[in-house]
């Protein structure tokens, strides 16, 4: 992530690890820890979110959480094993950025016998002791995790050309890497809470906000397009229950919260020149 618009350098870590992980759904679990940032003169906290998808027989890791938040990251995996979560046998970083891959060898070493999932190009190059755990994969293609299909998805809103996005079959539950990206502001006491259980949660606003910076492509494109093939995801082939973004809490009532969502892109476009893109 490239950060919020007029945000100061990160300061120190938050009580978010306190409240995590989370159940969002069954075999479904939110890792996290909080980053407190200044935005336009005032503090407000942000997530670079990972989450564990359980089934019979592996689990699987999207996202790996920033480098900063290993430890915490670490621990949390870690309640969750303990707790009965299958062997972690899959990584899938949505995307190679810092808050979604940087701790990939460290995941690596920590289960010998996982592999990273995905498109993997470039990774040889920071984690070359792990060439031979890099599998390939594609749009369209899944993994068996015993009673649960983990589907990889086109990435509709992309961050990089190797965004993808992926969905787990048994609880409906998308994971859009940045697409649903957006600051998340509280008070102490609110950390590791849902979309719907903060209703003073700015999210139209804060995903302008995330856009405007981390997607600057948004300015320059027109949006539509790709609003309407996001409707078409939600109403699918693929029913979504649960929405585990990278960054801002997770929603577990799309019809009430996606409409902001999109809101909050149609934002960031009006910021800028509107174009093919």
């Amino acid at each position: 992530m490239s950060g919020p618009g007029n945000a100061s350098s990160p300061r120190r870590p938050t009580e978010t690890g306190a409240s995590l992980p989370r159940v969002l759904a069954p075999g479904v679990s939110w890792i996290a820890d909080c980053l407190e940032v200044v935005f336009e003169e005032r503090l407000v906290h942000a997530y670079h979110s990972a989450y564990l998808v359980s089934g019979t027989e592996a689990s699987l890791l999207v996202d790996t959480g920033h480098l900063k938040d290993w430890l915490e990251i670490e621990r949390q995996l870690d309640v969750l094993i303990a707790a009965g979560a299958p062997e972690v046998r899959y990584i899938f970083p949505t995307h190679a950025e810092m808050p979604h891959s940087a701790s990939l060898g460290r995941l690596l070493k920590k289960f010998p016998h996982a592999v990273t999932v995905g498109d993997v190009r470039d990774y040889h190059l920071i984690f070359p002791e792990f060439v031979d755990r890099l599998v390939p994969m594609g749009v369209g293609e899944e993994i068996d995790l015993g009673g649960t299909r983990f589907v990889l998805l086109d990435a509709i809103v992309r961050d990089l050309v190797s965004s993808i996005w992926a969905y787990d079959t048994r609880s409906r539950t998308l994971f859009p890497g940045d697409g649903f990206a957006y600051l998340h502001h509280h008070s102490v006491g609110e950390c590791g809470k849902l979309a719907e259980q903060l209703p003073d949660l700015e999210v139209a606003e804060f995903t302008a906000a995330f856009a405007e910076n981390a997607l600057y492509w948004t300015r320059f494109t027109d949006l539509e397009p790709h609003i309407r093939r996001l409707d078409e995801l939600l109403g699918g082939e693929h029913p979504i229950d649960v929405i585990a973004p990278g960054h801002g809490c997770p929603i577990l009532d799309p019809p009430l919260t996606v409409p902001k969502v999109k809101q909050g892109l149609r934002l960031a476009a009006a910021s800028g020149l509107q174009g093919s893109y």
